[in-house]
Formats: C-alpha cells, structure tokens, sequence
C-alpha cells in the first residue's frame, strides 16, 4: 500500500488532468467574454439612465465612461427631472440646487416636468423660469424657502402649465396668486394643494378664503385639497367655474359641511371624495382615524 502522502498527491494530480480535460472539452463554459458596457446602444442607455433618475445620473452614472456621459447631456433626457424621489433631506442644499441648475441647462429649454423637494428656493424657481418655456407639470413638496415671488415668477413664464400640485409649501399661497396662476396657465388641468394640518411655526401665513382664487381655472379636471381653510360657498364657487372638473378630493378641510346643496352641487362630477380625521374611543383607546364624510 502506497503511503497517505503519495496516494494523496496521485489524487490531485488526477483532479488536476480532469479539470484540463473539461477545460479542452468545455472551453465556452470557462470563459467568459468581457462586455463592453460603454458600447450599448443609445436607446437603451437612455431608456436606463431615465429608471435611474437625475441624481444618480448627475452623481454616478454620467461620470463612468465619456460615452455614458455622452448620453447624460442628451436633452430628451432632462425633459423630465425628479429630484423629489430620491433621499434628498440627507444631501447638501447647495448641492442639489447645482445639480438642478445642470439638469435644467442640458434640457436645453425642453424641460416639462419638474419635481423638487426640500432644496428649492425661489432663485432656482425663476432660473426654470428663465429657460424652461415648454414645462407643463410642477411639484413642490415641503419647500419652505419658497415664496410667493420664486412661486409666481414661474408661473408666469410657463404658459403650457397643465398639472400642478403644491404640498407643504407654507409660504406659497393666497387669492392673488392663484387667480394669477388660472390666468398665466389657462391650460391647466390637475391642482393639488396640501396645508399642514400642524402648524408648528406661528409665522406661517394665514390663508383665509385663499381657494377663492382657484375659480379662475376654469379647465380644471382634478382638484385636490388637503387642509385647507375652504367653505361651502368658496368650494360651490369654484364647481359653478370648472364645468369641467371630474375628480374631486378634500380632506381635512374642516369649514366644508357634506349638505344636499353640496351633494347637488357634485352631482356631475364623476369622482367626490371627503374625507375627515376624527377621534374615535376604541375601547378606552383614543385613535385617529379618517372618515367620509
């Protein structure tokens, strides 16, 4: 009998030989070609940078190869831009405006939808403003530095505004500037308008009867209020302007009574949802839940 140590060398070597002979038996399942990412096609390259979004396409993606950022300074690209999606609240202010700025210059002037949260300040509204004709949907959500001057300079440079949805933009608001944004946007289709329902700054402007303004955009189809100092006779105004409106959303808005005049009043309109937050004693348990209403 052969000592351990040889037949334990014998057996290696034999491993050795087979994995020779499946290497010569097999070759394509030992190699594998390297692929050339930078060589994909544009189509696909824009199609991916587009699921990507434009943080990471400013960020990562645009500084990997010359081609890739090639593609990144194609304007079809930036006729979108969503810097709302992303964990913005964690990045620098400064930052993310630049980065705004960068995608709105590469839109070259082709910029139709744009969605900002947190960073956006009135100067980067009226630097869209300034170069961005075509933009046909704004969303701004818990921009604080944001007032009335940024807000309306925009507006009335987008003609084309068709969807526009403001949420927790406390310094933006009141009749002036929505009677200001039906008659600089006569396009416009979808308002969404969200109020903190917590107010934890006092210096927050009050908005008394501020909706009344919301008449003049009398090509409304979808109209959204959450929060808002709204009664019957500012709500019934504005469904006696919008002939056209078929989606309608309020929650919270505390003035606004479900009556049969109201109830008439919405007969015509396809979707009518109101809902409210209320206090409900669930066996000695206080719980907040939404009602219709």
């Amino acid at each position: 009998m052969l000592p351990w140590n040889l037949r334990s060398r014998r057996r290696r070597a034999a491993a050795d030989k087979g994995m020779e002979a499946g290497t010569k038996a097999h070759p394509a399942k030992m190699r594998c070609p390297r692929r050339d990412w930078s060589a994909l096609p544009l189509d696909i390259l824009l199609l991916i940078f587009t699921n990507l979004g434009a943080v990471d396409v400013l960020m990562s993606a645009g500084l990997v190869c010359h081609s890739w950022l090639v593609v990144a300074k194609v304007p079809q690209l930036w006729r979108s831009v969503d810097m709302a999606k992303d964990n913005v609240e964690k990045m620098d202010e400064d930052v993310l405006s630049a980065m705004a700025k960068v995608a709105v210059d590469r839109s070259k002037g082709q910029l139709e939808v744009f969605l900002g949260k947190f960073f956006v300040t009135d100067g980067l509204l009226m630097y869209i403003g300034r170069r961005s004709a075509s933009l046909k949907s704004l969303s701004l959500l818990s921009c604080h530095d944001v007032t009335n001057k940024g807000f309306t300079y925009l507006i009335n440079k987008s003609p084309l505004l068709e969807n526009l949805s403001l949420e927790l933009c406390p310094r933006v608001g009141g009749r002036d500037v929505y009677e200001a944004t039906g008659k600089a946007c006569p396009q416009i289709k979808r308002f969404s308008l969200h109020r903190e329902l917590f107010k934890f700054n006092f210096n927050y402007p009050k908005r008394c009867q501020e909706t009344r303004g919301i008449e003049e955009m009398h090509e409304l189809r979808s109209l959204s209020l959450v929060g808002s100092t709204i009664n019957n006779d500012g709500l019934e105004a504005i469904l006696d302007s919008c002939p056209h409106l078929e989606t309608l959303f309020l929650r919270d808005c505390k003035s606004v009574v479900s009556d049969s005049a109201l109830r008439a009043k919405c007969a015509s309109i396809k979707a009518v949802t109101f809902l409210k937050l209320v206090t409900e004693d669930n066996g000695g348990c206080l719980r907040r839940v939404l009602r219709r209403y």
